[in-house]
């Protein structure tokens, strides 16, 4: 398996290198998915974590997204370059402190093909480059550098696929929501919060609910309207127009959709379940 070591370099310009509060711990939100495309939503979930992480033990220092790579086979995923910068253009407008890591996208196996990445591996690694190689976060006072703790940023809807075995592989939420945890912003206009937590009470002390508005937010409704000749209404304007600049969601794709995966299924396993148990 290759490493995309051309031209890439892990991100960290927005990344908070010291802690501003005492007895507080750093903490670095990395939201996964194919992000096709990103929404308002997708934005705003990392400022409301942010707001509620005030009132915890945690200080964000950092936030990540993490586009998944080419390789799923869904019509609706268009190319990761796209996808990128569409992600640039909602940081930009929507003024988020979040960065990009294409690590995922830029991944090939030794024929030059890009291959899936497994979500815990998309956390590992992020904890490795900030804490192993970056060395950490200096405390408030300046004497030391501590661990950050990384941990997931998920909306309650993908929370409620993950006691789905058919979907995520038991040992990979071990990782995910055992040892890293997760973020969970409230999706009531989809699903209860509670149904989707409740199957996942063993991992109670690692997961925080974040408080959320009433909203019905998401790609798949986007790129609906976009080929009903629509305008998406919940696409930052620059994302909107960049899409009808390259003509993407314009109609349905002609190839055939070879995954039968939802999108949720797309940002959830990484990797079909049967072949990484």
């Amino acid at each position: 398996m290759s490493e995309p070591y051309h031209g890439y370099s892990f991100p960290h310009s927005r990344l908070k290198r010291r802690l501003t509060h005492a007895n507080k711990t750093p903490l670095v939100l990395v939201s996964c998915g194919s992000f096709s495309p990103p929404t308002s939503l997708h934005m705003s979930m990392f400022s409301v974590a942010e707001s509620y992480a005030h009132r915890t033990g945690f200080e964000l220092v950092g936030c990540y997204m993490s586009p998944c790579s080419d390789t799923y086979g869904k019509s609706s995923l268009v190319p990761a370059h796209h996808r990128i910068n569409m992600c640039r253009l909602a940081i930009e407008q929507t003024g988020s402190n979040a960065m990009i890591d294409d690590w995922e996208t830029l991944r090939r196996d030794e024929a030059g093909r890009p291959v899936y990445t497994r979500t815990a591996d998309v956390l590992k690694r992020l904890d490795e480059q900030l804490n192993d190689v970056l060395g950490g976060i200096q405390t408030a006072d300046g004497t030391a550098f501590v661990r950050a703790r990384v941990m997931l940023l998920i909306g309650a809807d993908l929370a409620l696929t993950m006691s789905d075995p058919k979907i995520w592989a038991p040992a990979d939420i071990d990782v995910l929501l055992g040892y890293y945890g997760a973020f969970v912003v409230e999706r009531p206009a989809l699903c209860s919060t509670q149904a989707a937590i409740q199957p996942l009470s063993k991992y109670h002390d690692n997961m925080m609910v974040v408080p959320s508005f009433q909203n019905d937010v998401s790609s798949t409704k986007a790129r609906a309207q976009i080929r009903n000749g629509q305008v998406a209404q919940d696409l930052p304007r620059s994302v909107y127009d960049y899409i009808k600049l390259h003509h993407l969601y314009q109609t349905v794709p002609p190839k055939a959709d070879k995954s039968n995966k939802t999108d949720l299924e797309m940002v959830s396993p990484r990797v079909p379940v049967a072949s990484h148990r």
